[in-house]
């Protein structure tokens, strides 16, 4: 059982930050354009959480065959994942809290961020790269 569970921990310690700011790979990546300046930061968000946009990491991730993914110690679910990698994209875009992703992500999707979405997208963002 012990041996099961390293496997499933190694397969899922994938790099988190290569997955929401990869450059190489299937991984769809951010293009110069999607570095919007940071009056625009916003708008791009919102425009770009919809289903097909740069930030629907929902649809980058069904692609997988991984189900879970590990990330700073916790097991996340595909749905999980997607918000931990939007929260560290928001941060490397200039968002400046997490609180404030929390409301832009809610406002991009018009409803309420549940609690569980927003421990992943706080998660993630507090992980993101740029401090």
């Amino acid at each position: 059982m012990f041996k099961v569970l390293l496997v499933l921990l190694s397969l899922g310690a994938i790099s988190t930050t290569g997955l929401a700011q990869s450059t190489s790979g299937s991984v769809p990546t951010a293009t110069a354009a999607a570095n919007p300046s940071p009056a625009d930061v916003e708008a791009y968000i919102k425009a770009q959480t919809v289903k097909g946009g740069e930030l629907d990491f929902s649809q980058m991730l069904a692609t997988r065959k991984q189900s879970m993914f590990l990330h700073q110690g916790a097991m996340y679910n595909k749905q999980e994942y997607a918000l931990v990698l939007w929260g560290m994209r928001a941060k490397a875009l200039g968002v400046p809290t997490a609180d404030k992703a929390c409301a832009l992500f809610a406002a991009a999707n018009n409803r309420p961020i549940s609690n569980a979405e927003k421990q992943a997208l706080t998660s993630g963002f507090d992980s993101g790269t740029r401090e």
